[in-house]
């Protein structure tokens, strides 16, 4: 991989990209696509040589979600690939022995907990840029939840309940609106509730691996 390959990234991201800072987006050799879909990669090695390539966001309704085979395709041809955040973090939890490159919390929650569903990470979001997102991850509630466990402001049994009515829920229907109608069922002080839901990039989890990844650039760095 010659050196302006190593510093080339393209990153395939929507709604993870929520909240990130712009200048984070600044690289010279970072390429943003639209979230990924099955024969992106293929379409890109036709006219790009082997470089980096980055799975955050894709699709999986209107268009048949990115595939094992074409991903080792393009490992095989010599494209350095990582999955983190989202549709990534599971294609790289399912291909790490084959050589894709996970990175960040969604990742290693995926990899350490066989009973983690995609369900975890899907949301409904706009359908053309900036993606934006128009439902929660269930992944960023589980944070929040856990988060007022330890705290002590609800019971463990609190959050387990939480978690089953949200968890057989229609992804779509996710949102911080129904959370917060959740908690005031439970009598916790409305105050308290708006105050945690303001601040709620916390715990999205998602872009923070994002972020991070963006801020380390590890695509740069020599095998």
């Amino acid at each position: 991989m010659s050196n302006k390959a190593l510093e080339t990234c393209t990153l395939f991201v929507g709604p993870s990209l929520h909240g990130i800072n712009s200048q984070l987006l600044c690289s010279g050799g970072l390429v943003l696509r639209p979230p990924i879909k099955r024969g992106d990669i293929e379409r890109l090695m036709v006219y790009s040589p082997p470089s980096n390539l980055a799975i955050v966001d894709g699709v999986f309704h209107a268009h048949p979600a990115v595939g094992h085979a074409e991903i080792l395709d393009a490992m095989n041809a010599g494209w350095r690939i990582w999955g983190l955040s989202s549709m990534g973090a599971i294609r790289a939890c399912e291909m790490d022995t084959l050589g894709m490159k996970g990175f960040g919390e969604v990742y290693r929650l995926f990899a350490s907990d066989q009973d983690m569903s995609d369900d975890e990470v899907t949301l409904i979001h706009q359908a053309q840029e900036p993606f934006l997102p128009l439902s929660e991850p269930l992944i960023h509630i589980r944070q929040f939840l856990r988060h007022w466990t330890t705290e002590q402001i609800i019971t463990q049994e609190q959050e387990h309940d939480l978690l089953t009515y949200l968890k057989n829920m229609w992804y779509g229907n996710r949102t911080l609106n129904r959370l917060r109608e959740a908690l005031l069922a439970l009598a916790i002080s409305e105050n308290q509730i708006d105050s945690a839901i303001a601040n709620f990039s916390a715990y999205r989890i998602k872009s923070l691996d994002l972020a991070s990844f963006l801020k380390l650039q590890p695509w740069t760095r020599k095998v």
